[in-house]
């Protein structure tokens, strides 16, 4: 029976892994957390303690482990530290344990966001792995529809949707639960011919501009939402001065601008041919929906 590590299995997207590997016969699920296991801990997973910025608590925890699953980042929370040297030491410890296999969130088309550095964080670390010759899955994610603060439900509860940039760019998303499921059959893909590839995840009907994204979240629950647009000029005269007191401010302000440049653009090519058919974004945004009570 093969063993999956989660690293990064605490937070929003790496509960939502874990919950996804449960459905899954055959494999025995380890998850790591600095703190140990949380209070609402899923039955039947081992939890160790284990540390990105600890080589030695990452190698203890990648005892005995076959496959090893990655969400974990630091900008979104801490410092931006764990998703360059907190990854760095992750692959050189998985190098030492010789995995069959590791699946690692990335982003899509990160190569062309250097000036994201959470973005760029993301090719560094997909470039470490490939000269490290570690079996690899890169799970390249688009924009997230939800996050653990959902503000775009909150928006949609008080009837307006906040449209980023203008309303006609279009770029891609996804709902987390589509996310980790993808992750989660990469992880226990059959057939070692998925790996050492980039997969971009995506909806079926492609990526979505401010307006028909709004459209699909209104009419689903059938409300009227008025659009409120925040204009490219915003995010480009406040990047530099808000870096000065939000590191985390300043750089999604850069992500949003790098939006604007039309490139944030799904292939979903092979996440259909490893996983089968992507989702529409109206069978997304349902889903999100019921999950949101909207």
């Amino acid at each position: 029976m093969k063993r999956i590590l989660v690293v990064g299995a605490t937070g929003f997207l790496g509960h939502k892994i874990v919950q996804s590997l449960m459905l899954e016969k055959g494999f025995e699920i380890r998850a790591m957390s600095r703190k140990g296991p949380p209070t609402d801990a899923i039955p039947k997973v081992e939890w160790v303690r284990g540390d990105m910025m600890d080589s030695a608590s990452l190698d203890a925890a990648l005892q005995d482990v076959d496959v090893v699953i990655t969400s974990a980042n630091g900008y979104m929370k801490e410092t931006i530290e764990a998703d360059y040297q907190g990854n760095k030491n992750l692959i050189e410890a998985v190098a030492r344990a010789g995995i069959d296999r590791f699946v690692f969130l990335s982003i899509v088309n990160c190569e062309s966001a250097s000036d994201v550095p959470h973005f760029h964080a993301k090719k560094v670390a997909e470039d470490l792995i490939k000269a490290a010759s570690i079996p690899y899955v890169f799970i390249r994610a688009p924009a997230f529809l939800d996050q653990s603060t959902d503000h775009i439900a909150d928006g949609v509860r008080a009837g307006r949707f906040l449209a980023i940039g203008d309303k006609t760019t279009r770029w891609s998303f996804v709902i987390t639960d589509d996310l980790a499921l993808c992750i989660a059959k990469a992880a226990v893909y059959h057939e070692d011919t998925i790996n050492n590839n980039s997969i971009d995840i995506g909806w079926s009907d492609g990526a979505k501009n401010q307006t028909e994204l709004a459209k699909i979240i209104s009419t689903v629950p059938g409300k009227q939402l008025s659009i409120w647009t925040v204009r490219w000029g915003v995010f480009q005269i406040l990047a530099r001065p808000v870096k000065l007191f939000s590191a985390l401010g300043s750089d999604l302000m850069k992500m949003f601008l790098f939006f604007k440049k039309g490139d944030f653009v799904s292939d979903i090519t092979k996440q259909e041919k490893f996983f089968g058919p992507a989702p529409t974004s109206t069978e997304a945004v349902t889903r999100w929906v019921k999950s949101n009570k909207l």
